[in-house]
């Protein structure tokens, strides 16, 4: 008899429960004769040789008492079977758990601290995943009744580690594919307002290096200059840029409409301004020029690139 099958005993071959009383016994044994007459068979004689020993068993004080012990043994040892098939089961559920947490929490680990290089990536999450499947089919072969709550648990536990590990890789690559799509971005719009940047430092540049007294022009080349650093700092400032960089647009936005301003002051001055009028708009370009310089060598420290 295997230890970890179900034991047939005579109460289930006369189809009765182990405390039936000697009338109920003989009642069945009874039904199930008169069954066995509408029939002769080779088959129908071995059944009803068992069921003529198991109705002398029954009946049988001192044989049932034996019987009783018997069976109540080989439950015992059936039951200490499935204890060990159970222990065996969860070792091996317990091994494809430690690889699947521990595979994600590699990968995890990996996608925090490599910066977008993600050279260990998704192998050992998938391997993992695998020896996981293995290892739960193996411990559902193992009868209900004979899993332990410990282990459950155990598993339960690790399986939690794994697929939190594993949402966390699955959102660091959601946030990768926002971030490099935010990146394209950016660079689309530094190439498109570089060309109006050009324009107006090419105009601003022509009335530096201009002579003679203020005239309309100049305040024409200014004001020109002017809505075209309005137009970079308004597109600046409407466009989304990468979290780390969004600092950066901040200020690149806030710097080209000062530029924006103080051209525009430039050019409603005229011949009969001020010397110190023109001197105060040449400080404020200057400072304006300074921190846009520490704004370059700020980002060009932290993305290791000129912007």
């Amino acid at each position: 008899m295997s230890r970890s099958r179900a034991v047939n005993s005579y109460y289930d071959l006369l189809g009765v429960p182990p405390h039936a009383t000697e009338l109920e016994i003989r009642s069945a044994y009874g039904r199930d004769v008169l069954r066995l007459q509408e029939s002769a068979s080779d088959k129908v004689a071995q059944f009803r040789a068992a069921l003529d020993a198991a109705f002398a068993t029954r009946v049988d004080p001192e044989k049932r008492s034996e019987y009783d012990e018997t069976l109540a043994a080989a439950a015992q040892l059936n039951a200490m079977g499935a204890d060990e098939d159970s222990e065996a089961a969860f070792r091996y559920a317990r091994r494809g758990g430690l690889w699947f947490a521990g595979g994600a929490l590699v990968t995890a680990v990996t996608y925090a601290f490599s910066e977008g290089t993600y050279f260990l990536a998704w192998g050992p999450l998938l391997f993992g995943g695998f020896q996981l499947v293995r290892g739960l089919l193996r411990y559902l072969t193992v009868p209900s009744g004979a899993r332990q709550a410990a282990h459950l648990a155990v598993l339960g536990g690790l399986i939690a580690v794994g697929v939190l590990s594993a949402g966390f890789v699955g959102l660091s690559e959601a946030q990768a594919a926002q971030e490099a799509a935010e990146t394209q971005k950016w660079i689309a719009l530094i190439d498109t307002t570089s060309l109006d940047i050009a324009k107006a430092t090419e105009l601003i540049k022509s009335v530096a290096n201009r002579s003679g007294p203020w005239d309309a022009s100049y305040s024409a080349d200014m004001e020109k200059a002017s809505a075209l650093y309005a137009n970079v700092a308004d597109a600046v400032a409407a466009a989304t840029a990468p979290a780390r960089i969004e600092r950066y647009r901040v200020a690149m936005a806030k710097n080209f409409r000062e530029a924006a301003a103080i051209t525009h002051e430039y050019a409603l001055l005229t011949a009969k301004s001020p010397a110190s009028a023109f001197e105060a708009l040449d400080n404020r370009w200057k400072t304006r020029l300074n921190e846009t310089a520490a704004l370059s060598d700020r980002f060009e420290a932290q993305e290791g690139t000129a912007p």
